[in-house]
C-alpha cells in the first residue's frame, strides 16, 4: 500500500469514530502536524511508536491490527507473495489458476462453504450453502446488474431483510460478526476506487437501512477478535436451531486473498441438518461476482 493509500486508511478509520486530526492527535499523544502528515501522504518513515499509538487510539482488534501494521508497510500486494523465478514456482501471480483450484474446492467441500474476495464478494457458492441460505427469487433477479448485488453487505443488510428473517430474533449478534468480518478482510483495500464504490452504495439508508448502525457498532466495540473465525446460533427460519463456527482457508495471491468459508457444526442436530442438505442439494457451486477484474461506473 502506498504511503497516499495508507493515509486514507488512516483517515477513514479516524472518520468512522467521528474524529477530527486534532481528536485523533489527543488520544494517541502524536502531534496533529504528524497525523495531517500522515493522512496526505508525505510522511514516509512510520516509527514503529506512531503506528502502535494509532493502532491503539483506533481500537483495532488483533486482526484488524496485523493489516494495519501490514498496510503500514508500504509493500503492494504483489510484493508480498512469493515471486517467480527460474529456481521456484508459484501459481500467486496466475489468477484463472488460483481461482479454478478454488472454485473447485468449494464445489468439493460436503458443507455449507462460499468463496468471497477481500471486498467480500461472493465469487460462488456450492449448492449446500445455497440451499441454507436460500436467497428469494426476487433478490436474484437482476443481480448481476444490481451495485453490490454479490456482496455478502446485501444479503445482511440490504432492505430485502434477506438474513434477518433467516435468523430472527437472533439477528443481533449474527450481524455484528458479519459485520466485523467485512470491515477486518476489507481493511487493506479502503482506499482503492472499487471499495469507495461499494461504500456509496451501502451507505444509502433506503436501500441498506441497518448497515451504517452496525458499521459504526463494530468500530466502537470493546471485544477484541485474535482468530479467524465466528460461531453463529440461532433458530433457522426453515431448518430449525443451528450452531456452527466458520472454519476460513485463506489464498494469498497478487491480486488479493480469496476466503473460502465453510460451516463446522458444533452439535449433533446441526450435524445432521447439513448432511440433509448435502445429500439432497448434491455437490457442485454456482457462480456469482467476477474477480479479479471489478467492473463499476468510473464517475461514481
Amino acid at each position: 500500500m502506498h504511503r497516499s493509500d495508507f493515509g486514507q486508511l488512516v483517515s477513514a478509520l479516524r472518520q468512522d469514530l467521528g474524529w477530527t486530526q486534532f481528536k485523533l492527535s489527543e488520544v494517541a499523544s502524536v502531534d496533529e502536524a504528524v497525523i495531517s502528515q500522515v493522512e496526505r501522504g508525505v510522511k514516509r518513515y512510520f516509527e514503529p511508536e506512531l503506528l502502535f499509538s494509532l493502532g491503539n487510539a483506533f481500537q483495532l482488534t488483533t486482526l484488524e491490527r496485523r493489516e494495519f501494521f501490514l498496510a503500514a508497510s508500504g509493500l503492494d500486494q504483489n510484493q508480498l507473495v512469493r515471486q517467480p523465478s527460474a529456481a521456484t514456482a508459484t501459481d500467486v501471480f496466475n489468477a484463472r489458476k488460483v481461482l479454478d483450484k478454488m472454485v473447485e474446492m468449494t464445489g468439493q467441500v460436503r458443507l455449507p462453504a462460499f468463496l468471497c474476495d477481500v471486498y467480500s464478494d461472493v465469487i460462488c457458492g456450492n449448492l449446500i450453502v445455497m440451499s441454507f441460505f436460500n436467497p428469494s427469487q426476487t433478490f436474484m433477479e437482476g443481480i448481476e446488474q444490481i451495485p453490490g448485488g454479490y456482496n455478502t453487505v446485501r444479503y445482511n443488510f440490504g432492505k430485502d431483510l434477506q438474513a434477518r428473517n433467516l435468523v430472527g430474533e437472533d439477528w443481533e449478534n449474527y450481524a455484528l460478526n458479519s459485520m466485523r468480518a467485512f470491515r477486518e478482510n476489507s481493511l487493506r483495500y479502503r482506499a482503492k476506487q472499487y471499495f469507495k464504490y461499494l461504500m456509496k452504495t451501502f451507505r444509502n439508508p433506503v436501500e441498506f437501512p441497518f448497515f451504517d448502525r452496525y458499521w459504526k457498532m463494530v468500530s466502537q466495540t470493546e471485544r477484541d477478535k485474535d482468530a479467524n473465525t465466528d460461531t453463529f446460533s440461532f433458530n433457522h427460519a426453515q431448518l430449525g436451531p443451528i450452531r456452527y463456527t466458520t472454519s476460513t482457508t485463506i489464498s494469498i495471491t497478487s491480486f488479493g486473498e480469496l476466503f473460502l468459508i465453510h460451516y463446522l457444526p458444533l452439535d449433533e442436530q446441526t450435524s445432521l441438518t447439513f448432511e440433509r442438505l448435502a445429500q439432497t442439494a448434491g455437490q457442485g457451486v454456482i457462480n456469482f461476482a467476477p474477480w479479479p477484474v471489478k467492473s463499476f461506473p468510473k464517475n461514481f
